[in-house]
């Protein structure tokens, strides 16, 4: 008797262990499908103007599942985390580029930090960017000139909390974020449901001081969310 309920237990844990094994071959299988996918989808879009749309999905999906995966990968093979966001925010912007927008100006964001405006500057504008007096030392007056143009909405942050409370507040259709390859991958990874054109910020002086911004990628992202 004793042997018997041995045999028996025996063939659950061998069941179990196969059940076990199946659901990983056919978890990995999914995975490297998924991954295999992902990577000509990205060729695709790097080469076409214009994505299929069921490729675009898959693209938008994975990449932040896979992000984890890659700066593991990256670190193992000395690749720094700025080269992967910035990749990461190339892909992204290719994607968004990729699918047309009818939006009008006041659907759109320009969202910027405030290290953008000059350290020493006293008018502070986080809370009204009108406080700007256009001296020209930063790019902040020429976004207020490309406000007023496009009639789009011009926002300076301090942090990521308080641009996701503003995007919340405001509910854009689309927005033109500025900032370094951290917060944009961090914006991009929060904010998943809205279109967003990342321009990375140009920092000559460091991290979070006195930082600059190509006006033309700002200009063009805008007339990509609103051209006729």
């Amino acid at each position: 008797m004793i042997g018997l309920l041995m045999l028996v237990s025996l063939k659950d844990h061998v069941s179990i262990f196969r059940s076990f094994v199946f659901a990983l071959l056919l978890l990995l299988w999914v995975l490297g499908a998924l991954l295999l996918t992902t990577i000509l989808s990205i060729l695709w879009l790097w080469n076409n103007e214009a994505i299929p749309k069921p490729l675009g999905n898959i693209v938008g999906f994975s990449i932040p599942f896979f992000y984890p995966m890659m700066v593991i990968l990256g670190k193992g093979l000395k690749i720094d985390k700025t080269t992967i966001r910035r990749a990461y925010t190339l892909i992204n912007n290719k994607l968004v580029m990729a699918t047309k927008y009818r939006f009008k100006g006041k659907d759109i964001l320009i969202l910027t930090p405030h290290c953008l405006q000059k350290s020493h500057c006293p008018h502070k504008i986080t809370h009204d960017v009108d406080n700007c007096k256009k001296c020209g030392l930063c790019s902040v007056d020429k976004l207020l000139d490309l406000r007023d143009q496009y009639g789009v909405h011009f926002r300076v942050v301090t942090g990521g909390t308080l641009a996701r409370k503003l995007i919340l507040e405001s509910r854009p259709k689309a927005i033109v974020a500025i900032a370094c390859e951290r917060d944009l991958v961090g914006g991009l990874m929060d904010i998943k449901k809205l279109p967003i054109l990342a321009i990375i910020n140009k920092r000559p002086e460091g991290p979070c001081v006195n930082t600059h911004v190509d006006l033309d990628e700002v200009e063009k992202a805008i007339k990509h969310f609103i051209k006729e």
